[in-house]
């Protein structure tokens, strides 16, 4: 049974951008990782959920991904003050929008991952 999100990755051709991207965008605590096997790449964990960013060039034996990365749904306390941020930072985004359990801003970043930052209602 899954019980809940142990990780998020996101595959990408210039991973050290899209991390750059994210510390800058959203301050994810984005750092060097290495691990046996796995060239390096970027990781942090956010409420208990591991986030890594990994070249698409394939590691550990895996090859290469062409998919579209997951969409990752990130929470927040102000949805509003995120939007603000990724404004100031030159994003496109929509939203707020109202999903009825909580607003919604969406984007996509760099490589075209479909990003979605919710504040959910206290009574959600």
């Amino acid at each position: 049974m899954i019980d809940r999100v142990a990780a998020i990755l996101l595959m990408s051709p210039d991973p050290r951008a899209l991390a750059d991207f994210y510390r800058n965008t959203l301050g994810l605590p984005l750092e060097d990782e290495e691990h046996t096997g796995i060239p390096l790449h970027y990781g942090c964990d956010v409420g208990g959920v591991h986030l890594a960013i990994h070249s698409s060039a394939g590691f550990a034996g895996v090859p290469a991904r062409d998919a579209q990365s997951p969409v990752m749904v990130l929470g927040t306390s102000s949805v509003r003050a995120v939007a603000e941020r990724l404004s100031a930072n030159g994003v496109q985004t929509i939203g707020p929008t109202d999903h009825g359990f909580g607003l919604i801003v969406s984007f996509r970043d760099p490589d075209g991952n479909l990003v979605e930052i919710l504040e959910e209602y206290a009574d959600s």
